[in-house]
């Protein structure tokens, strides 16, 4: 793996909440944090995790002003600390997508894991098992939370 990580949304939500198993998306954040491995967030998947926090955080999961700042400054924390909020080829995501079975953000993040020669750190999904493009996968958890 010479190309760094790429972080699909359910991993930032994992490390950002705490979740099960966050620790070992922790310990890949910080070979970023630390200038060891480059890390990526694609653009899309930034998006998802900001909506989601921004709902999270809110009340009665409809966002607040407050809700959308929180989210704004987690994204801008991982960005400061060494994660590169990045844009994969449309063109390859969406050929990852039309082969099925993956949201819109993950086929986003294997793009961006094919073109970045990058391990996707990825949780337990099995929507992962048969992908388009030849990726590294990495899944942080063995279950679905």
């Amino acid at each position: 793996m010479s190309g760094g990580y790429v972080f699909d949304t359910e991993a930032i939500i994992a490390f950002l909440y705490s979740e099960p198993d966050h620790e070992a998306v922790a310990q890949l954040l910080n070979d970023v944090f630390t200038g060891d491995a480059r890390g990526y967030l694609t653009e899309t998947n930034a998006s998802d995790v900001f909506s989601l926090v921004a709902r999270f955080e809110g009340v009665d999961d409809v966002p607040t002003a407050a809700s959308l700042r929180e989210a704004d400054r987690d994204l801008r924390a991982l960005e400061q600390r060494g994660l590169t909020i990045d844009a994969a080829d449309w063109r390859l995501a969406a050929r990852v997508k039309a082969d099925g079975g993956l949201s819109l953000a993950d086929a986003y993040a294997v793009a961006l894991a094919h073109e970045r020669d990058a391990t996707l750190v990825a949780g337990a999904d099995d929507d992962f098992d048969e992908l388009p493009l030849d990726v590294d996968l990495h899944q942080f958890r063995d279950h679905g939370v």
